[in-house]
């Protein structure tokens, strides 16, 4: 994989891009690329009109802009616009799930080593559910099961909804 610093102004968010993300979770994105630096290089494909469209990283570019950046990295693919969209679903779509009980304690060595608010500016839990995610193991397994359903209620889930103005007033 080639790594290429392109002009920021040279890449454009393709206008077919699916994904999009919500004030809250935008604030976790920005706060995770301030405090880590911009780890994933956006994957774009040349537009044909001596510049770029993304297809992976549209979010991160966003946000790239409004920090001032003037370059960005880039992985560079050649691809046709059936395979530039089916890239970007996949993307987007393909990901692991968290052990629970191996993310439980990596967030108790988290919660010892941070404060919990600094924990909750980067990832989109609540403290509810970070508080009973940390506390994973330290129950009996009745105990645990018990709980369990209050713990998976309690963490944040991202949903978002198109209404028309006319459903939009209802709501």
């Amino acid at each position: 994989m080639k790594v290429t610093e392109l002009p920021i102004e040279a890449v454009v968010e393709a206008d077919w891009n699916a994904n999009e993300m919500d004030q809250s979770m935008r604030r976790h994105l920005k706060r995770s690329m301030e405090r880590f630096g911009f780890v994933a290089p956006v994957v774009v494909r040349p537009n044909g009109s001596a510049g770029y469209e993304t297809i992976g990283g549209a979010q991160r570019l966003g946000l790239l802009r409004e920090m001032g950046f003037k370059t960005v990295p880039c992985v560079v693919v050649e691809a046709d616009d059936v395979e530039a969209k089916l890239l970007s679903q996949a993307l987007n779509h393909i990901a692991g799930e968290d052990n629970p009980g191996l993310r439980a304690e990596l967030v108790r060595d988290l919660l010892g080593a941070m404060p919990e608010e600094e924990i909750l500016d980067l990832l989109p839990d609540s403290a509810d559910s970070l508080r009973a995610l940390a506390s994973l193991g330290a129950q009996s397994i009745a105990d645990h099961l018990t709980v369990w359903p209050k713990t998976r209620s309690a963490r944040l889930h991202h949903l978002q909804f198109q209404l028309t103005l006319s459903q939009l007033e209802i709501v």
